[in-house]
């Protein structure tokens, strides 16, 4: 892919150069075609279910997300083909199959390892078989999985938050091997035989990192045959967005993922109503934290928008104050709202699938524009005015559930910037 970029720059060069060769009587130059202009890796990961980019797609932070809980409910599985993946990412993708060891290890067919850039196929025999995406970044301090060089976890230990770590760069060294391990709630780990620069393997961009297996939370006494004593690649990934009703993620915790979080739906417990007094946000996600939780469609309290990293909001209105989270790492496509100019369900549309929306993702309708809106069964939404990223920047906020809305109602009429959509 890298190459090929190379390689029209330097035909682009030689052909700024044959007007003066022909001159010479040199052949007459041959018209080099221009790249195709391909969007900036905006987002951790954007999946596609068609070649170059194309088709349905979906957007994802850190993290991992299995077909089999609806991970990848936007693109589909075993549905897709192409990627772009940003700066400072790298993504696991995995065809996750049905069958599981003894040791109640699961397994994985075929795997690829993507460094940054865009993939117009997947390539390797994982074209419409992905069912697993494990998006990492660069190493977090945490404890999301224990890694021990013993079974039955014994022998030393190496703790790892989410992230991405590779026996080539020296991750593992404190480790003579990896033969065991424990998953905290939240988290999920896969581990492979080969990284990308392990002697006699390709797992560059694009490459093959060997054999896989994914583990969930609990405890793991053995990696399982075939990975005992030869883990090169451990790919963790943790929550979106982790709460607690105490400074510094203390206190009672509760993980959250992509999605719309009521506590009037009882999706805040454990960590509470009006209790959250502290949130981490993973790389790439973002969430839209806001006080109150009426029945829908109502006006919600304040609410802001938070980006990746640590937030303490002692001194904030809304310490113990927040009735609502909505969480995700940007667009999809999908029918699950569709947003209308005029009100009464007319004028100019655009249809959005799960996740999040600013100003420029509102084709079709358009930015300040949205007067009403419908929403296909089971869905929610929340709609802002505003779609900056510093606190207090989102301006007034609606909560909507499944139906016809035939007014989005003051503030939002025609000042709608900012929308998360959940199915």
């Amino acid at each position: 892919m890298w190459i090929h970029r190379s390689l029209l720059a330097a035909a682009g060069t030689a052909y700024a150069l044959l007007p003066l060769a022909a001159a010479a009587g040199a052949p007459a130059p041959v018209p080099v075609m221009p790249e195709p202009a391909v969007p900036d890796a905006v987002y951790p990961l954007v999946a596609y279910a068609d070649p170059k980019l194309g088709g349905a797609s979906q957007t994802f932070g850190a993290g991992m997300f299995d077909a089999g809980s609806g991970g990848l409910g936007a693109v589909g599985d075993d549905a897709v083909s192409s990627l772009r993946v940003g700066v400072g990412f790298r993504v696991l993708a995995c065809d996750r199959t049905a069958a599981q060891s003894a040791d109640a290890v699961d397994g994985l067919g075929s795997c690829r390892y993507f460094d940054a850039g865009w993939y117009d196929r997947i390539g390797g025999g994982l074209d419409d078989h992905i069912s697993l995406l494990s998006v990492v970044a660069l190493k977090e301090t945490g404890q999301g999985v224990t890694v021990y060089g013993e079974p039955a976890l014994s022998g030393g230990r190496l703790r790892l938050g989410p992230g991405r770590y590779e026996a080539s760069a020296g991750d593992l060294d404190r480790l003579d091997a990896v033969r065991s391990l424990v998953v905290a709630d939240g988290h999920q780990a896969v581990l492979c035989d080969s990284d990308r620069t392990a002697a006699g393997t390709t797992a560059t961009a694009g490459g093959n990192p060997g054999l896989c297996r994914v583990f969930g939370p609990g405890e793991h006494p053995s990696v399982g045959v075939g990975l005992d004593g030869t883990v090169s690649l451990i790919a963790v990934g943790g929550p979106a967005v982790t709460a607690a009703d105490g400074p510094g993620l203390t206190g009672v915790v509760q993980s959250f993922g992509p999605g719309v979080h009521q506590a009037a739906a009882g999706h805040l417990a454990p960590v509470g109503n009006d209790a959250i007094s502290s949130l981490h946000v993973a790389a790439g996600q973002r969430v839209l934290a806001c006080a109150d939780d009426q029945a829908a469609p109502a006006a919600l309290g304040e609410c802001t928008l938070f980006g990746s990293g640590m937030h303490e909001l002692a001194g904030t209105a809304l310490d113990d104050g927040i009735s609502l989270l909505a969480v995700s790492a940007g667009p999809s496509t999908g029918q699950v709202l569709t947003a209308y100019a005029d009100g009464g369900l007319s004028g100019p549309s655009g249809e959005f699938g799960p996740g999040m929306f600013a100003a420029v993702d509102l084709d079709g309708v358009g930015n300040d524009a949205i007067s009403s809106l419908r929403l296909a069964e089971g869905g929610r939404a929340v709609l802002c005015e505003h779609d900056e990223a510093a606190p207090g920047e989102v301006g007034a906020c609606r909560l909507f559930t499944a139906g016809d809305h035939a007014s989005v109602g003051k503030p939002l009429n025609d000042q709608t910037s900012l929308i998360f959509v959940a199915a």
